[in-house]
């Protein structure tokens, strides 16, 4: 569904990527992983056609991805950095909103936005609610519920659990899980590894310019003899400096 070839990126000569190839595949639950500023926003961005690559290709069900049709755009759903959300609206008028323009029958729409916000929203005036008064975690779940509203075959999320309690991680989670068939692919970038390891089926980690793993979640922790994070920082030799020596702790 989506293969990449010879990615690369740079900012003011800084290289960001380096000749990234990457196919995903229907069926997989891909998850990025890399420390603070390896370019797994930027990948995104570039998948998504944000931000232009510097050299290579992305490919969208063998389209290239700057030239898919509206048709192929709406087969796609997305979270960015920014969660461009309209704060004006209230919740529910922005999922009607985002409904209309993928062209949903009234009445899908109206139980799929019915179904979502019971689901995400434990208080149920709050989808009635205006998004500027919203928490972080809020803002969070209306921009996820609008993300796969329209039931796209590629669901690509940016950090889709950072600013959301323990419970509602969980709910999306299981979400995705049940979201997850043969014809569809969800590509997530997270730092929290909890969920990640919840429900990847595939594992990729970005470290200075490179992919430095691209392989199976079994292959990643071994059968299950490593945890993820167990298995993350063997990847990426993180800094051995002994804690005894801060001496003033």
């Amino acid at each position: 569904m989506i293969r990449i070839e010879n990615l690369e990126k740079s900012y003011a000569n800084k290289l960001v990527i380096d000749k990234l190839n990457l196919e995903l595949n229907k069926g997989m639950i891909y998850s990025l992983l890399g420390k603070n500023g390896v370019g797994k926003s930027t990948l995104i961005n570039i998948i998504m056609d944000i931000i232009p690559a510097s050299g290579g290709s992305v490919l969208i069900n063998d389209t290239p991805h700057n030239e898919i049709t509206k048709e192929q755009k709406s087969k796609i759903g997305f979270i960015g950095e920014n969660l461009a959300i309209i704060d004006e609206l209230s919740g529910k008028d922005f999922l009607k909103f985002i409904g209309k323009i993928y062209g949903i029958d009234n009445n899908i729409l109206e139980k799929r936005i019915n179904d979502l916000s019971a689901y995400f929203f434990e208080n149920s005036d709050d989808i009635n609610k205006s998004i500027s008064g919203y928490s972080t975690g809020m803002r969070k779940k209306i921009a996820f519920c609008a993300a796969v509203i329209h039931t796209p075959e590629i669901l690509i999320l940016d950090e889709p659990f950072s600013g959301l309690d323990p419970l509602v991680a969980n709910q999306m989670t299981a979400f995705l899980q049940q979201y997850k068939r043969d014809d569809r692919l969800i590509f997530i970038s997270s730092h929290d590894l909890n969920y990640v390891e919840k429900i990847a089926t595939h594992i990729g980690v970005l470290d200075n310019e490179l992919l430095v793993f691209n392989a199976s979640m079994e292959d990643f922790t071994h059968n299950g003899l490593n945890s993820l994070d167990n298995a993350l920082l063997k990847i990426l030799k993180p800094n051995d400096s002994e804690l005894s020596k801060i001496d003033w702790l």
